[in-house]
């Protein structure tokens, strides 16, 4: 406890309900030992009430988002931040006293949007809770487990919308200019995440081996190591993708020439610099909406990578290890979707064949 200069007496108190450190002030009136004792109660008596705060979602909101920014990537705390305030301005201001389950879900319902994306919305929420829970901020779990997913699309035609079929990668490739379709034949023919395209060096690149050791963060613009442990990886060079490396290659060394940089990259931008993730998004979803009608992401021919190597034969271990996943519950979907089809091709082969007559 002390006084500072302006007259006010203060106290350093750790906040009961949330761990955090916070100054407590009372003014000073007069002077002498019965005023600063008289300031010394009030004092006590608010660091009392505080205990009594009740907080407000958008207060436990900004409070997660904070240590997120801490202990976690700055690409994962912004993406936390984004989706609880898009779940914040569904739900609206509340105190977390007064959440419930059938609250949290009427109030989804009620916004008119997308199963798929409320369900978006329960998953970081759920998140969010178990948070306030383990920090002592709200008391139980209940509201977290009463909450279920709402029903969504059928998980085939899901699974399905998650990569392209041969027809349609081909349709979307011819379609594209040189240096958005150079981009996409690597995505697809390699199976790496459009970040760590970004980020190679030439030097990764090499012989019949891409090392994978780091990812390029479009949001903050900050070259990090990969995603996890096991996206750290050596991916196999096949003579598919020796070609499309070549291409490109070929491409870079003319844009060097024409635009006079140099770059160490293995893909740079017309300056040298890193390519623009959000340009390559734009372009690729505005192509695939006119020639595709639907809208694709860079992450669809990482998923497109899955399906063609399960559709010819390849363990699922060797494709979680090529894509860098120790356990991918898409990965593991694509893989067994795509294999069932060609057990259902094969059998209606076999239906159609007479071995005896």
């Amino acid at each position: 406890m002390w006084i500072t200069d302006n007259g006010l007496m203060q106290e350093r108190v750790i906040m009961p309900d949330t761990g955090l450190t916070k100054i407590v002030s009372v003014k000073v009136k007069g002077s002498g030992l019965k005023a600063e004792q008289e300031a010394t109660k009030r004092l006590e008596e608010k660091i009392a009430h505080l205990s009594d705060k009740r907080i407000k979602l958008s207060e436990a909101i900004d409070m997660f988002i904070r240590e997120c920014e801490k202990t976690k990537k700055a690409s994962t705390a912004r993406r936390y931040r984004f989706e609880l305030k898009a779940f914040y301005d569904v739900v609206g201001e509340c105190y977390l006293d007064h959440l419930t389950a059938g609250y949290v879900r009427k109030a989804l319902m009620d916004s008119g949007r997308s199963n798929r994306t409320l369900n978006g919305y329960l998953k970081v929420f759920k998140t969010f809770w178990m948070w306030a829970y383990r920090s002592d901020i709200v008391k139980g779990r209940e509201v977290m487990d009463k909450l279920v997913n709402f029903q969504d699309t059928p998980e085939k035609e899901r699974i399905q919308d998650k990569y392209l079929e041969s027809w349609e990668l081909k349709k979307l490739l011819d379609n594209m200019d040189e240096r958005w379709k150079l981009v996409s034949r690597f995505l697809v023919l390699s199976g790496c995440r459009i970040g760590e395209l970004i980020a190679l060096e030439r030097c990764d690149v090499w012989g019949s081996v891409i090392k994978i050791n780091k990812t390029y963060d479009s949001n903050n613009h900050v070259v990090t190591p990969p995603k996890s442990f096991d996206s750290k990886r050596d991916i196999h060079v096949q003579p598919e993708l020796r070609e499309c490396i070549e291409d490109i290659d070929r491409y870079v060394k003319d844009m060097k020439e024409k635009c006079g940089f140099d770059s160490d990259l293995f893909f740079p931008d017309f300056n040298g610099d890193y390519l623009p993730y959000a340009s390559y998004s734009k372009y690729l979803r505005e192509v695939s909406e006119r020639v595709l009608n639907r809208r694709c992401t860079p992450h669809i021919f990482r998923h497109t990578h899955t399906s063609f190597l399960a559709a010819a034969g390849v363990p699922l271990d060797t494709i979680a290890n090529r894509l860098g996943h120790s356990d991918s519950k898409i990965t593991k979907d694509i893989y067994f979707h795509r294999t069932q089809e060609m057990k259902e091709k094969e059998n209606k082969l076999l239906d159609g064949i007479s071995l005896i007559g």
